[in-house]
Protein backbone atom coordinates (compact mmCIF):
# COMPACT_ATOMS: atom_id res chain seq x y z
CA UNK A 1 0.00 0.00 0.00
CA UNK A 2 2.92 2.76 0.68
CA UNK A 3 4.78 1.68 -2.30
CA UNK A 4 1.35 2.84 -3.99
CA UNK A 5 1.46 6.20 -2.18
CA UNK A 6 4.70 6.80 -3.18
CA UNK A 7 3.99 5.99 -6.31
CA UNK A 8 0.73 8.11 -6.64
CA UNK A 9 2.96 11.37 -5.02
CA UNK A 10 5.67 11.05 -7.63
CA UNK A 11 2.83 10.85 -10.75
CA UNK A 12 1.24 13.77 -9.01
CA UNK A 13 4.38 15.57 -9.00
CA UNK A 14 5.08 15.01 -12.62
CA UNK A 15 1.38 16.10 -13.89
CA UNK A 16 1.12 18.96 -11.98
CA UNK A 17 4.96 20.59 -11.53
CA UNK A 18 3.78 22.94 -15.01
CA UNK A 19 1.13 24.65 -12.74
CA UNK A 20 1.31 28.29 -11.82
CA UNK A 21 2.14 30.15 -8.64
CA UNK A 22 2.63 33.33 -7.51
CA UNK A 23 4.39 35.26 -4.33
CA UNK A 24 4.15 38.60 -3.12
CA UNK A 25 6.72 40.77 -1.01
CA UNK A 26 3.96 42.63 1.15
CA UNK A 27 2.13 41.01 4.14
CA UNK A 28 -1.15 42.24 1.70
CA UNK A 29 -2.59 39.29 -0.28
CA UNK A 30 -2.27 39.82 -4.09
CA UNK A 31 -4.92 39.19 -6.88
CA UNK A 32 -4.54 36.64 -9.44
CA UNK A 33 -4.65 37.70 -13.08
CA UNK A 34 -7.15 35.20 -13.29
CA UNK A 35 -9.36 36.92 -10.85
CA UNK A 36 -12.88 37.88 -12.17
CA UNK A 37 -15.51 40.02 -11.62
CA UNK A 38 -16.54 38.51 -8.04
CA UNK A 39 -13.55 39.84 -6.67
CA UNK A 40 -13.39 43.70 -7.53
CA UNK A 41 -16.18 45.80 -5.88
CA UNK A 42 -19.42 45.82 -7.21
CA UNK A 43 -21.56 48.20 -9.54
CA UNK A 44 -22.28 51.54 -8.24
CA UNK A 45 -25.79 51.19 -8.22
CA UNK A 46 -28.02 54.28 -7.28
CA UNK A 47 -27.70 55.02 -4.04
CA UNK A 48 -30.61 56.73 -1.95
CA UNK A 49 -32.97 56.37 -5.11
CA UNK A 50 -35.05 53.75 -3.37
CA UNK A 51 -36.79 54.62 0.17
CA UNK A 52 -37.51 52.35 3.45
CA UNK A 53 -40.89 50.83 2.11
CA UNK A 54 -41.97 50.94 5.51
CA UNK A 55 -42.70 54.19 7.78
CA UNK A 56 -41.17 52.43 10.53
CA UNK A 57 -37.06 52.31 11.02
CA UNK A 58 -35.72 49.50 8.82
CA UNK A 59 -35.07 46.45 10.54
CA UNK A 60 -34.00 42.98 9.07
CA UNK A 61 -34.98 39.28 9.53
CA UNK A 62 -33.36 38.28 6.91
CA UNK A 63 -30.89 39.43 4.34
CA UNK A 64 -29.86 38.61 0.28
CA UNK A 65 -28.48 35.69 -0.37
CA UNK A 66 -29.49 34.09 3.18
CA UNK A 67 -29.27 30.06 3.01
CA UNK A 68 -32.25 28.01 2.48
CA UNK A 69 -32.82 24.71 1.50
CA UNK A 70 -33.82 24.60 -2.28
CA UNK A 71 -32.73 28.86 -2.68
CA UNK A 72 -31.06 31.49 -1.51
CA UNK A 73 -33.04 34.20 -0.10
CA UNK A 74 -33.44 37.01 -2.57
CA UNK A 75 -34.28 39.99 -0.63
CA UNK A 76 -34.81 41.55 2.73
CA UNK A 77 -36.84 40.33 5.34
CA UNK A 78 -38.38 43.52 6.77
CA UNK A 79 -40.13 43.46 10.38
CA UNK A 80 -43.15 44.75 11.11
CA UNK A 81 -42.71 44.73 14.56
CA UNK A 82 -44.91 41.18 14.92
CA UNK A 83 -47.66 43.41 13.55
CA UNK A 84 -50.35 43.13 10.21
CA UNK A 85 -51.36 45.81 7.97
CA UNK A 86 -48.64 48.18 8.38
CA UNK A 87 -48.76 50.82 5.07
CA UNK A 88 -46.11 49.86 2.04
CA UNK A 89 -44.84 52.63 0.37
CA UNK A 90 -43.49 52.62 -2.96
CA UNK A 91 -39.69 52.71 -2.77
CA UNK A 92 -39.25 54.93 -5.58
CA UNK A 93 -41.85 56.34 -8.36
CA UNK A 94 -42.90 54.09 -11.17
CA UNK A 95 -46.03 51.83 -12.13
CA UNK A 96 -47.34 48.74 -10.65
CA UNK A 97 -46.36 46.21 -13.58
CA UNK A 98 -47.30 42.73 -12.37
CA UNK A 99 -49.69 41.40 -9.28
CA UNK A 100 -49.27 38.11 -8.04
CA UNK A 101 -51.99 36.06 -6.11
CA UNK A 102 -50.84 32.65 -4.59
CA UNK A 103 -51.23 29.96 -2.00
CA UNK A 104 -47.74 29.62 -1.20
CA UNK A 105 -44.42 31.36 -2.07
CA UNK A 106 -45.20 35.03 -2.51
CA UNK A 107 -48.69 35.20 -0.94
CA UNK A 108 -50.11 38.60 -2.53
CA UNK A 109 -47.45 40.20 -4.09
CA UNK A 110 -47.08 43.78 -6.05
CA UNK A 111 -44.09 44.69 -8.52
CA UNK A 112 -42.96 48.30 -9.29
CA UNK A 113 -40.97 49.39 -12.71
CA UNK A 114 -39.17 52.34 -12.00
CA UNK A 115 -37.73 54.47 -14.56
CA UNK A 116 -34.13 53.54 -13.57
CA UNK A 117 -33.64 49.98 -15.10
CA UNK A 118 -34.56 48.32 -11.67
CA UNK A 119 -37.97 46.67 -10.43
CA UNK A 120 -38.92 46.75 -6.74
CA UNK A 121 -41.04 43.72 -5.53
CA UNK A 122 -43.55 43.36 -2.36
CA UNK A 123 -44.57 40.11 -1.20
CA UNK A 124 -46.49 38.24 1.80
CA UNK A 125 -49.04 41.36 1.87
CA UNK A 126 -52.33 41.42 3.05
CA UNK A 127 -54.17 43.59 0.54
CA UNK A 128 -53.34 46.10 -2.12
CA UNK A 129 -54.41 50.04 -2.16
CA UNK A 130 -58.21 50.18 -3.36
CA UNK A 131 -58.18 51.32 -6.82
CA UNK A 132 -55.91 48.29 -7.67
CA UNK A 133 -57.58 46.07 -4.90
CA UNK A 134 -60.93 46.94 -7.13
CA UNK A 135 -59.52 45.92 -10.39
CA UNK A 136 -57.88 42.84 -9.07
CA UNK A 137 -61.20 41.61 -7.20
CA UNK A 138 -62.94 42.34 -10.65
CA UNK A 139 -60.40 39.92 -12.65
CA UNK A 140 -60.81 37.30 -10.00
CA UNK A 141 -64.66 37.12 -10.26
CA UNK A 142 -64.63 36.94 -13.78
CA UNK A 143 -62.43 34.23 -14.28
CA UNK A 144 -63.97 32.88 -10.99
CA UNK A 145 -60.06 31.99 -9.71
CA UNK A 146 -58.77 33.52 -6.41
CA UNK A 147 -54.96 32.63 -7.83
CA UNK A 148 -53.75 35.19 -10.11
CA UNK A 149 -50.92 36.06 -12.25
CA UNK A 150 -51.55 39.98 -13.65
CA UNK A 151 -49.10 41.90 -16.26
CA UNK A 152 -49.91 45.51 -16.57
CA UNK A 153 -49.45 48.11 -18.88
CA UNK A 154 -47.38 51.37 -17.86
CA UNK A 155 -49.94 53.47 -17.97
CA UNK A 156 -52.09 52.01 -15.94
CA UNK A 157 -51.34 52.25 -12.38
CA UNK A 158 -48.58 54.78 -11.51
CA UNK A 159 -47.53 55.50 -8.42
CA UNK A 160 -45.56 57.91 -6.40
CA UNK A 161 -42.36 57.65 -4.59
CA UNK A 162 -44.28 57.43 -1.01
CA UNK A 163 -47.02 56.59 -2.12
CA UNK A 164 -49.30 53.91 -0.31
CA UNK A 165 -49.37 50.73 -2.39
CA UNK A 166 -50.37 47.71 0.13
CA UNK A 167 -50.86 46.79 3.65
CA UNK A 168 -48.15 44.14 5.21
CA UNK A 169 -49.11 40.40 6.07
CA UNK A 170 -48.29 37.09 6.39
CA UNK A 171 -49.66 35.39 3.07
CA UNK A 172 -48.34 33.14 1.20
CA UNK A 173 -44.72 30.72 2.66
CA UNK A 174 -44.57 33.48 5.77
CA UNK A 175 -44.11 31.94 9.42
CA UNK A 176 -45.04 35.21 10.50
CA UNK A 177 -45.65 38.89 9.74
CA UNK A 178 -43.49 41.14 7.23
CA UNK A 179 -42.77 42.55 4.85
CA UNK A 180 -40.44 40.58 1.86
CA UNK A 181 -38.74 43.46 -0.16
CA UNK A 182 -36.72 42.71 -4.10
CA UNK A 183 -34.59 44.84 -5.77
CA UNK A 184 -34.64 43.78 -9.62
CA UNK A 185 -32.77 44.47 -12.72
CA UNK A 186 -35.73 45.16 -14.96
CA UNK A 187 -33.87 43.89 -17.75
CA UNK A 188 -32.41 40.77 -16.51
CA UNK A 189 -34.89 40.58 -14.24
CA UNK A 190 -31.46 39.53 -11.99
CA UNK A 191 -32.14 40.09 -8.16
CA UNK A 192 -29.72 42.52 -6.39
CA UNK A 193 -28.91 42.94 -3.29
CA UNK A 194 -30.66 45.55 -1.60
CA UNK A 195 -27.96 46.84 0.97
CA UNK A 196 -26.00 48.03 -2.21
CA UNK A 197 -28.52 50.78 -2.51
CA UNK A 198 -27.91 52.33 0.90
CA UNK A 199 -31.31 52.04 2.33
CA UNK A 200 -30.09 53.50 5.55
CA UNK A 201 -28.74 50.03 7.38
CA UNK A 202 -25.53 50.33 9.01
CA UNK A 203 -22.89 47.82 9.65
CA UNK A 204 -19.03 47.83 11.04
CA UNK A 205 -19.39 44.64 12.71
CA UNK A 206 -17.22 41.64 10.62
CA UNK A 207 -18.63 38.27 9.93
CA UNK A 208 -18.06 35.60 12.22
CA UNK A 209 -16.42 32.54 11.51
CA UNK A 210 -17.48 29.77 13.44
CA UNK A 211 -15.93 26.28 11.69
CA UNK A 212 -13.54 25.69 8.80
CA UNK A 213 -13.35 21.99 7.33
CA UNK A 214 -11.41 20.35 4.66
CA UNK A 215 -12.66 17.70 1.93
CA UNK A 216 -10.94 14.74 0.59
CA UNK A 217 -11.57 15.33 -3.09
CA UNK A 218 -10.47 12.74 -4.89
CA UNK A 219 -13.88 11.66 -3.94
CA UNK A 220 -17.12 12.89 -4.58
CA UNK A 221 -18.59 14.86 -1.34
CA UNK A 222 -21.31 12.86 -1.49
CA UNK A 223 -18.98 10.05 -0.59
CA UNK A 224 -16.89 11.49 2.36
CA UNK A 225 -18.02 14.09 5.30
CA UNK A 226 -15.93 17.30 5.44
CA UNK A 227 -12.92 17.13 8.26
CA UNK A 228 -13.29 20.19 10.89
CA UNK A 229 -10.38 22.36 11.27
CA UNK A 230 -10.51 23.63 14.96
CA UNK A 231 -10.11 27.45 14.47
CA UNK A 232 -9.82 30.31 17.54
CA UNK A 233 -10.38 34.26 16.94
CA UNK A 234 -12.72 36.58 17.06
CA UNK A 235 -13.35 40.10 15.72
CA UNK A 236 -12.34 39.85 12.40
CA UNK A 237 -9.50 37.63 13.02
CA UNK A 238 -9.36 33.51 13.02
CA UNK A 239 -6.41 31.11 12.67
CA UNK A 240 -5.34 27.68 13.82
CA UNK A 241 -2.42 26.73 15.64
CA UNK A 242 0.28 24.57 14.24
CA UNK A 243 -0.30 23.23 10.91
CA UNK A 244 -3.26 21.56 9.27
CA UNK A 245 -1.35 17.83 8.48
CA UNK A 246 -4.42 16.49 5.55
CA UNK A 247 -4.00 12.69 4.08
CA UNK A 248 -4.88 13.56 0.99
CA UNK A 249 -3.10 15.06 -1.97
CA UNK A 250 -6.64 16.92 -3.53
CA UNK A 251 -8.63 19.23 -0.96
CA UNK A 252 -11.41 21.69 -0.84
CA UNK A 253 -12.19 23.97 1.79
CA UNK A 254 -15.71 24.82 3.29
CA UNK A 255 -16.89 27.50 6.35
CA UNK A 256 -19.69 28.12 8.74
CA UNK A 257 -19.98 31.77 9.10
CA UNK A 258 -22.91 34.22 9.44
CA UNK A 259 -22.99 38.17 9.52
CA UNK A 260 -24.33 40.32 12.56
CA UNK A 261 -25.81 43.97 12.10
CA UNK A 262 -25.04 46.77 14.84
CA UNK A 263 -28.93 47.16 15.73
CA UNK A 264 -30.03 43.03 15.77
CA UNK A 265 -29.47 40.29 17.38
CA UNK A 266 -30.31 38.61 14.07
CA UNK A 267 -27.62 36.20 12.70
CA UNK A 268 -27.59 36.74 8.90
CA UNK A 269 -25.75 35.37 5.85
CA UNK A 270 -22.79 36.54 4.64
CA UNK A 271 -22.12 38.54 1.54
CA UNK A 272 -18.86 37.07 -0.21
CA UNK A 273 -16.12 34.90 0.53
CA UNK A 274 -12.52 34.01 -1.31
CA UNK A 275 -9.96 31.26 -0.82
CA UNK A 276 -6.28 32.35 -1.40
CA UNK A 277 -3.79 29.66 -1.88
CA UNK A 278 0.38 30.80 -1.17
CA UNK A 279 -1.10 34.46 -2.04
CA UNK A 280 -2.83 33.39 -4.85
CA UNK A 281 -6.63 34.01 -5.50
CA UNK A 282 -8.03 30.26 -6.19
CA UNK A 283 -12.10 30.42 -5.88
CA UNK A 284 -14.59 33.46 -4.33
CA UNK A 285 -18.12 34.08 -4.82
CA UNK A 286 -20.43 36.92 -4.07
CA UNK A 287 -23.90 36.86 -3.47
CA UNK A 288 -25.29 40.26 -5.07
CA UNK A 289 -26.78 39.22 -8.54
CA UNK A 290 -28.78 36.33 -8.65
CA UNK A 291 -31.41 34.69 -10.86
CA UNK A 292 -34.63 32.57 -9.60
CA UNK A 293 -33.47 29.78 -12.50
CA UNK A 294 -30.09 29.32 -11.01
CA UNK A 295 -31.48 30.25 -7.47
CA UNK A 296 -31.79 25.93 -6.53
CA UNK A 297 -27.47 26.35 -7.25
CA UNK A 298 -27.85 26.85 -3.35
CA UNK A 299 -27.65 23.28 -3.12
CA UNK A 300 -24.57 23.02 -4.56
CA UNK A 301 -23.11 25.70 -2.93
CA UNK A 302 -23.68 24.30 0.69
CA UNK A 303 -22.78 20.53 2.25
CA UNK A 304 -26.03 19.40 1.37
CA UNK A 305 -25.95 16.24 2.90
CA UNK A 306 -24.19 17.84 6.53
CA UNK A 307 -27.48 19.76 6.45
CA UNK A 308 -30.14 17.37 5.82
CA UNK A 309 -28.49 15.31 8.85
CA UNK A 310 -29.18 18.01 11.31
CA UNK A 311 -25.98 20.29 10.95
CA UNK A 312 -24.51 23.44 10.37
CA UNK A 313 -24.74 25.18 7.10
CA UNK A 314 -21.32 25.01 5.73
CA UNK A 315 -20.89 26.53 2.12
CA UNK A 316 -18.18 25.35 -0.24
CA UNK A 317 -15.25 27.26 -1.32
CA UNK A 318 -14.66 24.99 -4.59
CA UNK A 319 -17.56 25.06 -7.37
CA UNK A 320 -18.92 21.24 -7.62
CA UNK A 321 -18.49 19.99 -11.18
CA UNK A 322 -22.31 20.41 -11.85
CA UNK A 323 -22.56 23.77 -10.34
CA UNK A 324 -23.45 26.48 -12.74
CA UNK A 325 -24.35 29.19 -10.43
CA UNK A 326 -22.86 32.76 -11.41
CA UNK A 327 -22.18 33.45 -8.05
CA UNK A 328 -18.15 31.88 -8.11
CA UNK A 329 -15.58 32.91 -10.39
CA UNK A 330 -14.13 31.07 -13.17
CA UNK A 331 -10.71 30.21 -12.07
CA UNK A 332 -8.70 27.26 -13.25
CA UNK A 333 -8.96 25.19 -10.28
CA UNK A 334 -12.74 26.32 -9.09
CA UNK A 335 -11.19 26.46 -5.45
CA UNK A 336 -9.99 22.49 -5.61
CA UNK A 337 -6.15 22.48 -4.36
CA UNK A 338 -3.43 20.06 -5.50
CA UNK A 339 -0.79 19.38 -3.02
CA UNK A 340 1.75 18.21 -5.23
CA UNK A 341 4.77 18.53 -2.40
CA UNK A 342 5.05 18.67 0.90
CA UNK A 343 5.78 21.76 1.34
CA UNK A 344 3.79 23.99 3.81
CA UNK A 345 1.55 26.09 2.54
CA UNK A 346 -0.11 29.32 3.46
CA UNK A 347 -3.98 29.59 3.32
CA UNK A 348 -5.90 32.27 4.04
CA UNK A 349 -10.10 33.20 3.48
CA UNK A 350 -11.53 36.41 3.54
CA UNK A 351 -15.29 36.73 4.63
CA UNK A 352 -17.22 39.65 3.70
CA UNK A 353 -20.26 41.17 4.85
CA UNK A 354 -22.08 43.81 2.16
CA UNK A 355 -20.52 46.72 4.15
CA UNK A 356 -17.22 45.94 3.65
CA UNK A 357 -16.47 44.40 6.54
CA UNK A 358 -13.88 41.43 6.55
CA UNK A 359 -12.92 38.50 8.39
CA UNK A 360 -10.11 36.65 7.61
CA UNK A 361 -9.21 33.13 8.69
CA UNK A 362 -5.60 32.40 8.28
CA UNK A 363 -3.54 28.28 8.15
CA UNK A 364 -1.00 26.69 7.48
CA UNK A 365 -1.16 22.97 5.13
CA UNK A 366 1.13 20.22 4.43
CA UNK A 367 0.35 16.92 2.87
CA UNK A 368 1.53 13.87 4.63
CA UNK A 369 1.64 11.09 1.42
CA UNK A 370 1.98 8.12 4.49
CA UNK A 371 -1.02 9.05 5.94
CA UNK A 372 -3.16 8.61 2.52
CA UNK A 373 -6.15 6.39 3.36
CA UNK A 374 -8.26 4.93 0.41
CA UNK A 375 -11.71 4.06 1.17
CA UNK A 376 -13.80 1.60 -0.33
CA UNK A 377 -17.42 2.20 -0.96
CA UNK A 378 -20.22 0.08 -1.75
CA UNK A 379 -20.33 -2.58 -4.34
CA UNK A 380 -23.58 -2.28 -5.15
CA UNK A 381 -24.10 1.24 -5.70
CA UNK A 382 -24.16 3.22 -9.32
CA UNK A 383 -21.88 6.32 -10.51
CA UNK A 384 -24.43 8.50 -11.42
CA UNK A 385 -21.96 11.84 -12.59
CA UNK A 386 -23.01 15.60 -13.37
CA UNK A 387 -23.09 16.74 -17.03
CA UNK A 388 -24.48 13.67 -18.75
CA UNK A 389 -28.24 11.61 -17.95
CA UNK A 390 -27.67 8.78 -15.51
CA UNK A 391 -30.43 5.83 -15.43
CA UNK A 392 -32.02 3.15 -13.68
CA UNK A 393 -33.61 0.30 -15.30
CA UNK A 394 -35.06 -2.36 -12.91
CA UNK A 395 -37.80 -4.99 -13.56
CA UNK A 396 -40.93 -2.54 -12.08
CA UNK A 397 -39.10 0.91 -12.54
CA UNK A 398 -37.33 3.41 -14.59
CA UNK A 399 -35.76 6.53 -13.81
CA UNK A 400 -33.76 9.13 -15.80
CA UNK A 401 -31.96 11.98 -14.57
CA UNK A 402 -31.03 14.77 -17.16
CA UNK A 403 -27.42 16.38 -17.17
CA UNK A 404 -28.11 18.54 -14.59
CA UNK A 405 -29.74 16.62 -11.88
CA UNK A 406 -26.60 16.06 -9.75
CA UNK A 407 -24.22 18.92 -8.62
CA UNK A 408 -21.22 15.96 -7.78
CA UNK A 409 -20.82 12.36 -8.05
CA UNK A 410 -23.93 9.96 -7.01
CA UNK A 411 -22.86 7.02 -5.39
CA UNK A 412 -26.58 5.54 -6.22
CA UNK A 413 -27.85 2.96 -4.69
CA UNK A 414 -31.25 1.50 -5.06
CA UNK A 415 -33.63 -1.13 -3.10
CA UNK A 416 -37.00 -1.72 -3.41
CA UNK A 417 -39.36 -3.30 -0.67
CA UNK A 418 -42.52 -5.11 -0.51
CA UNK A 419 -45.44 -2.40 0.71
CA UNK A 420 -47.14 -3.04 4.21
CA UNK A 421 -49.96 -0.70 3.46
CA UNK A 422 -52.78 -2.52 1.52
CA UNK A 423 -53.67 1.04 -0.47
CA UNK A 424 -50.02 1.00 -1.96
CA UNK A 425 -50.22 -1.18 -5.22
CA UNK A 426 -46.83 -0.72 -6.30
CA UNK A 427 -43.19 -2.14 -4.74
CA UNK A 428 -42.03 0.56 -2.78
CA UNK A 429 -38.89 2.16 -4.64
CA UNK A 430 -36.02 3.67 -2.61
CA UNK A 431 -33.98 6.10 -4.99
CA UNK A 432 -30.32 6.61 -2.80
CA UNK A 433 -31.63 8.76 -0.37
CA UNK A 434 -32.92 12.40 0.61
CA UNK A 435 -29.62 13.14 1.44
CA UNK A 436 -28.61 14.38 -2.31
CA UNK A 437 -29.96 17.32 -4.05
CA UNK A 438 -31.54 16.95 -7.14
CA UNK A 439 -31.48 19.98 -9.58
CA UNK A 440 -33.68 19.48 -12.40
CA UNK A 441 -36.74 17.34 -12.62
CA UNK A 442 -36.03 13.62 -13.63
CA UNK A 443 -38.83 11.06 -15.06
CA UNK A 444 -40.04 8.32 -13.41
CA UNK A 445 -42.03 5.29 -14.82
CA UNK A 446 -43.44 3.08 -12.11
CA UNK A 447 -45.19 -0.38 -12.80
CA UNK A 448 -47.71 -1.31 -10.52
CA UNK A 449 -47.63 -4.54 -8.52
CA UNK A 450 -50.93 -5.95 -8.79
CA UNK A 451 -53.50 -6.04 -11.44
CA UNK A 452 -55.21 -2.96 -12.00
CA UNK A 453 -59.11 -2.39 -13.32
CA UNK A 454 -59.32 0.72 -15.66
CA UNK A 455 -61.52 2.04 -12.79
CA UNK A 456 -58.96 1.17 -10.10
CA UNK A 457 -56.43 3.40 -12.70
CA UNK A 458 -57.65 6.89 -12.27
CA UNK A 459 -57.75 6.94 -8.51
CA UNK A 460 -53.75 5.87 -8.45
CA UNK A 461 -51.39 8.56 -7.56
CA UNK A 462 -47.89 8.79 -7.48
CA UNK A 463 -46.33 10.02 -4.32
CA UNK A 464 -42.46 10.75 -3.43
CA UNK A 465 -41.67 10.20 0.05
CA UNK A 466 -38.43 12.86 1.83
CA UNK A 467 -37.92 13.60 4.64
CA UNK A 468 -41.02 13.95 6.01
CA UNK A 469 -42.15 15.68 2.94
CA UNK A 470 -44.72 14.18 0.53
CA UNK A 471 -45.23 15.02 -2.67
CA UNK A 472 -48.09 13.59 -4.72
CA UNK A 473 -49.01 13.97 -8.07
CA UNK A 474 -51.44 12.31 -10.80
CA UNK A 475 -48.96 11.77 -13.25
CA UNK A 476 -50.29 9.73 -16.41
CA UNK A 477 -50.60 6.23 -17.63
CA UNK A 478 -48.62 4.88 -20.62
CA UNK A 479 -49.52 1.16 -21.10
CA UNK A 480 -49.59 -0.63 -17.93
CA UNK A 481 -46.48 1.96 -16.25
CA UNK A 482 -47.74 5.28 -14.57
CA UNK A 483 -45.32 8.20 -15.07
CA UNK A 484 -44.76 11.58 -13.73
CA UNK A 485 -41.65 13.84 -12.48
CA UNK A 486 -40.02 14.71 -9.22
CA UNK A 487 -36.98 16.99 -8.20
CA UNK A 488 -35.82 15.39 -4.83
CA UNK A 489 -34.38 12.11 -3.70
CA UNK A 490 -36.58 9.42 -1.02
CA UNK A 491 -38.64 6.25 -2.30
CA UNK A 492 -41.35 6.28 -4.66
CA UNK A 493 -44.57 4.80 -4.66
CA UNK A 494 -48.27 3.67 -6.42
CA UNK A 495 -50.92 4.70 -4.13
CA UNK A 496 -54.46 4.18 -4.64
CA UNK A 497 -56.67 7.14 -2.89
CA UNK A 498 -60.56 6.88 -3.14
CA UNK A 499 -61.10 8.87 0.12
CA UNK A 500 -62.90 12.12 -0.69
CA UNK A 501 -61.52 15.60 1.21
CA UNK A 502 -62.47 16.48 4.75
CA UNK A 503 -64.91 19.79 4.93
CA UNK A 504 -65.87 21.74 8.00
CA UNK A 505 -66.70 25.42 8.56
CA UNK A 506 -65.08 27.77 11.28
CA UNK A 507 -69.21 28.25 12.46
CA UNK A 508 -71.75 26.10 13.51
CA UNK A 509 -74.11 25.15 10.65
CA UNK A 510 -77.19 27.93 11.20
CA UNK A 511 -75.07 30.35 12.90
CA UNK A 512 -75.80 34.11 13.02
CA UNK A 513 -72.22 35.65 11.62
CA UNK A 514 -73.70 39.46 12.27
CA UNK A 515 -70.60 40.33 14.34
CA UNK A 516 -67.96 38.16 12.37
CA UNK A 517 -65.50 39.58 9.97
CA UNK A 518 -64.89 36.61 7.81
CA UNK A 519 -65.71 32.64 7.61
CA UNK A 520 -62.72 30.03 7.02
CA UNK A 521 -63.55 26.69 5.66
CA UNK A 522 -60.65 23.35 6.49
CA UNK A 523 -60.30 20.93 4.51
CA UNK A 524 -57.98 17.50 4.97
CA UNK A 525 -57.37 14.77 2.52
CA UNK A 526 -55.35 11.37 2.51
CA UNK A 527 -53.11 13.11 -0.56
CA UNK A 528 -53.49 17.40 -1.63
CA UNK A 529 -56.68 19.64 -2.32
CA UNK A 530 -56.34 20.28 -5.81
CA UNK A 531 -58.91 22.69 -6.53
CA UNK A 532 -61.54 24.47 -4.17
CA UNK A 533 -65.17 25.89 -5.13
CA UNK A 534 -67.38 28.15 -3.22
CA UNK A 535 -70.97 29.45 -4.67
CA UNK A 536 -73.18 31.60 -2.31
CA UNK A 537 -76.57 31.34 -3.05
CA UNK A 538 -75.73 29.88 -6.53
CA UNK A 539 -72.97 33.09 -7.37
CA UNK A 540 -69.25 32.41 -7.08
CA UNK A 541 -67.18 33.96 -3.77
CA UNK A 542 -64.07 34.61 -3.47
CA UNK A 543 -61.90 32.47 -0.81
CA UNK A 544 -58.01 33.18 -0.31
CA UNK A 545 -56.31 29.97 0.70
CA UNK A 546 -53.61 30.08 3.04
CA UNK A 547 -52.49 26.19 3.40
CA UNK A 548 -55.45 23.96 3.60
CA UNK A 549 -57.88 26.76 4.93
CA UNK A 550 -59.85 29.13 2.60
CA UNK A 551 -61.08 32.18 4.10
CA UNK A 552 -63.86 34.83 2.83
CA UNK A 553 -63.90 38.35 4.46
CA UNK A 554 -67.19 39.51 4.38
CA UNK A 555 -68.18 42.28 1.82
CA UNK A 556 -70.84 43.63 -0.43
CA UNK A 557 -71.75 39.85 -1.29
CA UNK A 558 -72.57 38.66 1.66
CA UNK A 559 -75.08 41.05 2.54
CA UNK A 560 -77.76 41.10 5.21
CA UNK A 561 -79.86 38.00 5.55
CA UNK A 562 -79.69 34.07 5.64
CA UNK A 563 -77.39 32.36 2.85
CA UNK A 564 -75.95 28.77 1.70
CA UNK A 565 -72.90 28.57 0.95
CA UNK A 566 -72.06 25.71 -1.23
CA UNK A 567 -68.32 24.28 -1.03
CA UNK A 568 -66.95 21.52 -3.33
CA UNK A 569 -63.32 20.37 -2.80
CA UNK A 570 -61.41 18.02 -5.47
CA UNK A 571 -57.87 15.95 -4.68
CA UNK A 572 -54.98 15.25 -6.63
CA UNK A 573 -56.49 11.83 -7.97
CA UNK A 574 -60.09 13.42 -8.43
CA UNK A 575 -61.84 12.87 -4.73
CA UNK A 576 -64.61 15.07 -4.95
CA UNK A 577 -66.58 16.45 -1.45
CA UNK A 578 -69.73 18.94 -2.08
CA UNK A 579 -71.03 20.24 1.37
CA UNK A 580 -73.58 22.83 2.28
CA UNK A 581 -73.42 25.33 5.11
CA UNK A 582 -75.91 28.08 6.25
CA UNK A 583 -75.55 31.08 8.18
CA UNK A 584 -77.23 34.41 9.03
CA UNK A 585 -75.66 37.84 8.14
Amino acid sequence: MRNLVLYLFVLFNSCNAQEPTQEVSSGKPKQSPQATSATIDPKDYPKGYFRNPLAIPLQLSANFGELRTNHFHMGFDIRTAQRENLPVFAAAEGYVSRVKIEPSGFGQAIYLTHPNGYTTLYAHLNSFYPQLSEYIENKQYESQQWQQEIEFEPNQFRVAKGEVIANSGNTGASAGPHLHFEIRNTETENNLNPWLFNLGLTDNIPPSVYRLYFYDRRYSTYQVAPTPIPIRGSNGNYTRDGVLVVPTPTISFGIAAEDKYNISAFRYGIYAAELWWDDTLRSSFRLDNISYNETRYSNASIDYTTKLSGGAYIQHLSRLPGNASTIFTTLHTDGLITLTDTAVHDAKIFVKDAAGNTSIVTFKVRFDPAKVDDRVFAANSINMSPGRENTLTEEEVEVVFPPKAFYDMVPFVYKAEEPKDTKVVSKIHHLHNYKVPVHDYYSVRVKPAVPLTEEAKEKVVMQLVSNRKIVTMKGKWNNDWKEGSFRDLGYIRLLIDSTPPAVNSSWRNGANLSKAASITIYTRDNTEVESFNAMLDGQWLLFSRKGNSFIHKFDERTSAGTHNLTVTVEDVPGNVTEKTFAFTR
